[in-house]
C-alpha cells in the first residue's frame, strides 16, 4: 500500500497569502484600491487551505481509497487527466457512469508517481479516450519520454555525412591524422 497525504507547502502558502492579505487590507484602509489586492489575496488563502485539507490517498493492487471512499481498480472504465500537476487533478468514470475527482495537492514528484499509479493500475480504463493498446505511448509523452514515433534527429544531414567519412578514413588508414603523418611509427615514438 503507497499513501499519498498533502504536502504542507500548500499550508505555509496560505499563511503566506495571509499575511499579505492583511497588509494590503491595511494598505486598503488608506487608500481604497488596495481592497482588490486584499480580497485576491484571502480568496487564495482560502483555495490554498481547502487544499491541504483534502484526504490521504491510499493506493493497493486491488484499489485507491480517497478518504473514506473506496473504488476498485476493476470498476474504473475512463480516466481523464488534464494539465495540472500540483494540484493533480484527475476524473475517474466508475462503472456506474459517476464521475469521481481525484484531486491531489502534493509535491510535483509524489503527484506524478500517482498519476502513473492510477494510469497503470486500472487496466481496462480508457486513458483520455485511448483504448488499452495506445495508452503507453500516451503516458510515456506526458512523462517527458519519446515513444518510436517521436525520433528527432541528434545530428543534421551535413554532420551525418561528415561523419561517415571520418568512419571510412579511419577504417582505410587506421588514424585520423589530418596532415598524412606517418602510421609506421608506435605510440611511444610520437
Amino acid at each position: 500500500m503507497t499513501r499519498f497525504a498533502p504536502s504542507k507547502h500548500f499550508v505555509y502558502m496560505g499563511i503566506v497569502a495571509v499575511l499579505l492579505g492583511l497588509m494590503s487590507g491595511w494598505v486598503a484602509w488608506q487608500w481604497s484600491p488596495a481592497i482588490v489586492p486584499a480580497a485576491l489575496f484571502f480568496a487564495s488563502a482560502l483555495f490554498l487551505f481547502w487544499l491541504s485539507m483534502h484526504p490521504v490517498i491510499e493506493v493497493t493492487d486491488r484499489e485507491i481509497a480517497i478518504g473514506t471512499r473506496v473504488i476498485s481498480w476493476s470498476s474504473i472504465k475512463k480516466i481523464e487527466t488534464t494539465g495540472w500537476l500540483t494540484p493533480l487533478v484527475i476524473k475517474l468514470t466508475v462503472e456506474s457512469g459517476r464521475r469521481v475527482f481525484l484531486i491531489f495537492a502534493g509535491d510535483l514528484e509524489s503527484s506524478g508517481r500517482l498519476r502513473e499509479m492510477v494510469c497503470n493500475c486500472a487496466p481496462h480504463a480508457l486513458l483520455d479516450g485511448a483504448p488499452q493498446r495506445q495508452r503507453q505511448a500516451i503516458i510515456s509523452v506526458r512523462n517527458g519520454s519519446t515513444s518510436e514515433l517521436e525520433r528527432h534527429p541528434i545530428l543534421t544531414m551535413d554532420d551525418e555525412a561528415e561523419v561517415e567519412r571520418m568512419f571510412q578514413r579511419l577504417r582505410e588508414v587506421g588514424h585520423l591524422d589530418q596532415n598524412g603523418g606517418d602510421s609506421s611509427r608506435s605510440p611511444e615514438d610520437r
